[in-house]
C-alpha cells in the first residue's frame, strides 16, 4: 500500500507519527484517505501538536465512519454524547476518572459489534507519567508456533465487561450500577483469532480486560490458554509505549491492538477526549 502523506515510523513498526498536519483544517477526502491508508498501514497512528475543540474532534472522527458512544453514559460528556471523556478533573461535566483503562483491553470488545478505531486528543496532559501501552496482536499472532495457531484458529472467547466492572465498581472507582443496569453486559462470542476486514491479516482477539473464558474448554484450560497468550501478545518487541504531550491526538485500530494506561502523579489533571468509530462483528 502506498501512503499519500508523510508519516514517520516510531520506536516500534506498529506506529507512526503523521507530519505537517492541522486538523482544525477542512480534509480534503484525498487526505482522509491518504490518512485511513497510513492508520491501516500503522494501526497506532500520532498526530502531534492540535488544539481542538470537541466539535472538532467530533467531526474529524466521523471522516472515519459513525460515532459511538458508550454504555457508561457518566463518561460522556454531557454536550457531546459521542465524546468520551477520561478526566480526574471531571472536566466538561463528566463523571471524573483517574486512570481508565490501566489494564490490557481493546475496546468494548464485550459487544456484538466492537469498535473498528478510537481517537483520542490529549486535552491536559501531566508533565510525565500517563503513558498509554500498545500491543501489536497482529506481529503477536504471526509469531505464535504453528502448534498454537493450529490451536486457537477456530476458537471463540466470551467477552463480558459486567465481571470488570463489577469489580471496579466495589473497589469504589465506578459509579454503582443497579442489577438491571448490570444485565446490559450480557455475554458475547468472538474469535480467538480474528481477520481484519481491510487487510485480510489474523490477529490475536483475546485481552486481559474484557475476556472471561475459551468456549468449550475447562476453567482451567481456559485459563492457561489466555494467559499464555496475554503474556506471548504483550513482550516488549511487540509494545509500543505512547508518552503523551498536550494536544497529541492517537488513533488506534482497535481490531488488530491492544493497550493499557499507566500510572502517573494524581496532583496533576489529566484529560482525554475520545471519540469511538463503530465497526462490524469479527470473523
Amino acid at each position: 500500500m502506498t501512503i499519500q502523506i508523510p508519516v514517520k515510523e516510531l520506536d516500534n513498526p506498529l506506529a507512526a507519527e503523521v507530519v505537517g498536519l492541522d486538523l482544525n483544517q477542512d480534509l480534503d477526502d484525498q487526505t482522509i484517505k491518504g490518512l485511513f491508508d497510513a492508520w491501516m498501514a500503522y494501526p497506532v497512528l500520532v498526530v502531534r501538536d492540535q488544539e481542538l475543540s470537541p466539535e472538532r474532534q467530533l467531526s474529524y472522527s466521523r471522516r472515519f465512519g459513525e460515532l459511538r458512544g458508550h454504555s457508561v453514559k457518566e463518561l460522556l460528556h454531557p454536550d457531546y454524547p459521542e465524546l468520551l471523556v477520561l478526566s480526574n478533573r471531571g472536566r466538561g461535566g463528566a463523571q471524573p476518572i483517574n486512570n481508565g483503562g490501566a489494564y490490557w483491553h481493546s475496546d468494548i470488545t464485550y459487544e456484538e459489534t466492537p469498535p473498528m478505531g478510537s481517537i483520542l486528543h490529549g486535552v491536559i496532559t501531566p508533565p510525565e507519567g500517563g503513558d498509554t501501552l500498545y500491543a501489536d496482536m497482529t506481529r503477536a499472532y504471526d509469531a505464535l508456533d504453528d502448534a498454537t495457531k493450529s490451536q486457537i484458529d477456530g476458537l471463540k472467547a466470551v467477552h463480558t465487561y459486567r465481571t470488570r466492572y463489577e469489580a471496579m465498581m466495589n473497589a469504589g472507582v465506578r459509579p454503582v450500577k443497579t442489577e438491571e443496569e448490570l444485565a446490559q453486559w450480557a455475554d458475547v462470542l468472538h474469535p480467538v483469532a480474528r481477520t481484519h476486514p481491510v487487510t485480510g491479516k489474523k490477529a490475536i482477539f483475546v485481552n486481559e480486560g474484557f475476556t472471561s473464558r475459551i468456549d468449550g474448554m475447562s476453567d482451567n484450560e481456559s485459563r492457561d490458554l489466555l494467559e499464555r497468550l496475554c503474556e506471548h501478545s504483550t513482550q516488549d518487541q511487540f509494545v509500543y509505549r505512547h508518552k503523551w504531550r498536550q494536544g497529541d491526538v492517537v488513533m488506534w485500530d482497535n481490531r488488530c491492538t491492544m493497550h493499557k494506561a499507566t500510572d502517573y502523579d494524581l496532583s496533576h489533571e489529566r484529560s482525554m477526549h475520545r471519540g469511538t468509530v463503530c465497526g462490524d462483528r469479527p470473523y
